[in-house]
C-alpha cells in the first residue's frame, strides 16, 4: 500500500502501485496509449463509423472486426475513450452486439443489414444512430 499527501494534506491510501503510476501519467501519456500503433491498425476492418447525435452526446463510435471479432470504440464529446469487444449474434434484422462483460439493463446495439447503428433494449430499438459520412 502506497500513501499519498494530497494538497489539503489530508493522506490518500492506494491499494496498488500501478495505480498511483496511472494516476500521475501526463494527458500526453494518456492519450499516446489510446492511441493505435499502426501495426495493430493494419489487421482491423473497419465495419462502419457513426455518430451519437442525442442532445449532449455527440460520441464518434467505429465499429471494426479483428481476428474474427467485434470491437466498439467510442471516443466522448469530453475526450473520454473506449474499447470494448462485443459478443456478436446474427439475426434476421442483422448482427446483434452486446458488450462481452455484458449489460444489467439488457441493452444492446443492432447493426442492421444496411448498416445501420440501432440502439435497443429488451422492448425495442429507440435510436439510430447517424453514419458518419465525414471520417468514411
Amino acid at each position: 500500500m502506497t500513501l499519498v499527501r494530497s494538497n489539503t494534506d489530508k493522506v490518500i491510501q492506494i491499494e496498488k502501485g500501478s495505480k498511483l503510476k496511472e494516476m500521475e501519467m501526463s494527458v500526453v501519456e494518456k492519450r499516446k496509449r489510446l492511441s493505435w500503433r499502426e501495426d495493430e491498425t493494419v489487421n482491423r476492418e473497419v465495419v462502419g463509423r457513426w455518430i451519437d447525435e442525442r442532445p449532449l452526446l455527440g460520441d464518434n463510435l467505429t465499429l471494426y472486426k479483428q481476428e474474427g471479432k467485434y470491437f466498439l470504440e467510442t471516443w466522448y464529446l469530453d475526450g473520454c475513450h473506449s474499447l470494448d469487444e462485443m459478443t456478436f449474434e446474427q439475426t434476421d434484422d442483422g448482427i446483434k452486439l452486446e458488450d462481452k462483460g455484458g449489460n444489467i439493463f439488457g441493452e444492446y446495439f443492432m447493426l442492421t443489414n444496411n448498416n445501420e447503428l440501432k440502439f435497443c433494449n429488451s422492448s425495442s430499438c429507440y435510436y439510430t444512430a447517424k453514419a458518419d459520412t465525414a471520417a468514411a
